[in-house]
């Protein structure tokens, strides 16, 4: 690499050590073009640095939006003639910063990503059927399967509870309905039901304990679903898909744009994510995307997940080798389901491609590394 110190012209790159950071000096050397890095410093130390000489661009990297607005801000005030380049995620975020800040230039890594991603994904389900409506639903959120299953069971029992009625009592449609609602509620039995056959008693009370048990399961579940976050729905915007859909592992920003970016061509996502309180978690909320909360790797999610179904699995978490993992357990349990990877370091990208041959790569870093190297190569850049 150059060492800036020796000319009167270099890129300054501030913001979070590694990741991106290091795959944008990596690729500025590779250019020919003088860089320095800054990272994990004080605003008085990065003062120093922006006021000792005199830099071509800046280029603010960070995935956290509030470290980039506080670094952006700090440049611009300090040395107003250097163009800035700035990676957001925050949609909002970027339209104040861009009246603040005029001339400063935003790129959205996650949106990049996400966009070659969404790519190989209708590329890689050309060959299968991806939804472009969603076929069936899915229930993939415990507490929502077991509230639907003990509600089913007691329609059943009601439907036996009338059913036995209506031939050992002899009662109405109505009738019988009425008063085996208060049965199964356990409010009363139907009149008559003491003079009632030995056969219809024994029935009727066997149903009765029954339905106090789905009685008990369901407030239980309907307490479980009513605490927490409900990221799926039995119907609407967020019901999950069964089938022919894209099974979205990780659910950071990249994850969150590649979903929108899916739906907006009309394919139907379900997206996983680990951690329920993930930020992006609450924003499907919001946009209507389906999202089930557990890891991406574990066999048995994949199964309850419907991988055997789905038309793509794009494993798109920020860690590569969770998403190689990922990639190994689907092709394990589906072996012709297509699969898309997002890999951040260039070598493993090589690595998974060249011996695993999981499926299509995107190497994330170099996407966004290389729209900034466009950037800050202009002609101002010495």
């Amino acid at each position: 690499m150059h060492d800036a110190s020796s000319t009167g012209h270099a890129v300054l790159v501030i913001g979070e050590a590694g990741g991106l950071a290091a795959a944008l000096m990596r690729r500025l050397d590779q250019n020919d073009i003088p860089a320095e890095a800054a990272a994990g410093l004080s605003d008085s130390e990065l003062a120093k640095i922006l006021r000792r000489r005199r830099w071509d661009a800046v280029a603010v990297v960070t995935r956290d939006d509030v470290l980039a607005l506080r670094l952006t801000l700090l440049s611009a005030h300090l040395r107003p003639d250097i163009p800035l380049w700035v990676t957001m995620f925050d949609r909002t975020i970027t339209r104040e910063l861009q009246h603040v800040v005029p001339a400063v230039h935003v790129l959205s890594p996650a949106e990049l990503v996400a966009e070659d991603l969404a790519e190989h994904c209708v590329a890689a389900a050309a060959g299968s059927s991806a939804a472009r409506r969603r076929h069936g639903i899915r229930l993939v959120d415990d507490a929502l399967r077991l509230l639907v299953r003990a509600g089913a069971g007691l329609l059943l029992a009601l439907i036996l509870e009338g059913a036995i009625s209506m031939i050992a009592l002899h009662e109405g449609v109505v009738d019988a309905l009425y008063f085996s609602t208060r049965s199964v509620a356990t409010v009363a039995g139907a009149p008559g039901a003491a003079s009632g056959a030995a056969w219809f008693k024994a029935l009727s009370a066997l149903d009765t304990l029954a339905a106090l048990l789905l009685v008990a399961v369901f407030t239980a579940a309907l307490v479980r679903r009513l605490s927490r976050p409900r990221l799926t729905t039995l119907l609407g915007a967020r019901a999950a898909p069964a089938r022919h859909h894209v099974l979205l592992v990780g659910f950071g920003q990249v994850g969150f744009r590649l979903a929108q970016d899916l739906r907006r061509r009309g394919v139907a996502v379900l997206g996983v994510e680990q951690d329920p309180d993930a930020p992006c978690v609450r924003l499907a909320r919001a946009a209507g995307i389906p999202v089930a909360i557990g890891r991406g790797d574990d066999r048995e999610t994949l199964e309850r997940l419907g991988i055997r179904r789905c038309a793509v699995v794009a494993a798109v978490t920020s860690a590569d080798l969770v998403n190689v993992a990922v990639g190994l357990a689907a092709s394990d349990l589906a072996p012709g389901t297509p699969l898309v990877l997002r890999l951040g370091d260039g070598e493993v990208a090589a690595e998974t491609d060249s011996l695993l041959h999981l499926g299509r790569i995107c190497d994330a870093h170099k996407i966004a590394s290389e729209t900034l190297v466009r950037g800050l190569g202009a002609p101002n850049v010495g």
